[in-house]
C-alpha cells in the first residue's frame, strides 16, 4: 500500500486596488480598498485547516442547453485520464466527505455569450453550492469565476445518496469551463493503492467526461496543491 496526501497545500485568494481622489492642487488622496488578503493555513490532514484529497477538471464542454452532474462524493462516471472515477494521480477520488475548497470556472472569452450555470442538482443535490443561474442573475458569464471556501472542521459537508449531486448547464450557448475542489476524506486517510505510476498517469481528452489534470490559477485567486503517493505519480 502506498501513502496518500497533499504536499504544500495552499488557498490564496487576492481582491486589491487603490481607490483615488486626485483634488484641485493635484494632490493625490488613495486608500487601499478594497484590500483581500485570504490565505488561511492549510496543511495535509482531515482536521480543520487541512485537507487530504485534491480533484480536478479543466476544459469541460457544455453544448448550448445541455447539462452535466457531477457526483462530488466518488465522481461515478467521470474519467479525467487516470481511470473512472479516479484523482489525477490513479487513486479513487471517493469519498469525499467534507469540501475545503471548490473553485468554478467558465473559460470562455468573455464577450461571449454562454452562461454557466451551477447549482445543486433536482435529485440529491449538493445544497452547499447555493443556485446561480441565468435567471437569478448568478450565472457565470465569460471568465466569470464561483469560489467557496470553508476551513472549518466541518467544512461543506457532501453526503453520499442523498447530498452531493451538482448540477452544470450552459445557457444561451456552449460554455467551456475548469472545476477544481479540495477536500477531506477520513477513511484511511493515509492508504493508496499500488498502481504504477505508468498505469496512472494522465491524459488530456475534449470530451465532457475526460478532461486534462493540470494546475491553473485566476486573477483574483489560487487553489493549489501536490497530490502524492508513493506508489503512483503523474506525468
Amino acid at each position: 500500500m502506498g501513502t496518500r496526501s497533499l504536499q504544500s497545500p495552499k488557498i490564496d485568494i487576492k481582491i486589491t486596488a487603490q481607490a483615488q481622489n486626485l483634488l484641485n492642487d493635484s494632490v493625490a488622496v488613495q486608500a487601499s480598498h478594497p484590500n483581500l488578503q485570504y490565505k488561511p493555513t492549510i496543511t495535509n490532514g482531515a482536521e480543520a485547516n487541512q485537507a487530504n484529497r485534491a480533484w480536478q477538471s479543466k476544459s469541460r464542454q457544455l453544448t448550448s442547453g445541455s447539462s452535466e452532474v457531477l457526483d462530488l462524493y466518488d465522481m461515478a462516471g467521470i474519467d479525467i485520464g487516470a481511470g473512472d472515477g479516479n484523482d489525477g494521480t490513479g487513486q479513487s477520488f471517493s469519498p469525499c466527505e467534507e469540501i475545503v475548497a471548490i473553485a468554478i470556472v467558465n473559460e470562455n472569452a468573455i464577450d461571449a455569450s454562454g452562461i454557466l450555470e451551477v447549482e445543486p442538482d433536482s435529485t440529491n443535490g449538493w445544497s452547499a453550492i447555493g443556485t446561480h443561474t441565468a435567471s437569478n442573475g448568478g450565472g457565470l458569464r465569460g471568465q466569470g469565476c464561483l469560489i467557496k471556501c470553508q476551513p472549518a472542521e466541518a467544512g461543506f459537508d457532501v453526503t453520499d445518496a442523498s447530498n452531493h449531486r451538482l448540477k452544470l448547464t450552459a445557457n444561451s450557448a456552449s460554455v467551456t469551463y475548469s472545476i477544481y475542489i479540495m477536500y477531506r476524506t477520513d477513511d484511511d486517510v493515509s492508504s493508496s493503492s499500488s498502481s504504477s505510476s505508468s498505469s496512472s498517469s494522465p491524459s488530456s481528452s475534449s470530451q465532457s467526461s475526460s478532461s486534462s489534470s493540470s494546475s491553473s490559477s485566476s486573477s483574483v485567486s489560487s487553489l493549489s496543491s501536490s497530490s502524492s503517493s508513493s506508489s503512483s505519480s503523474t506525468s
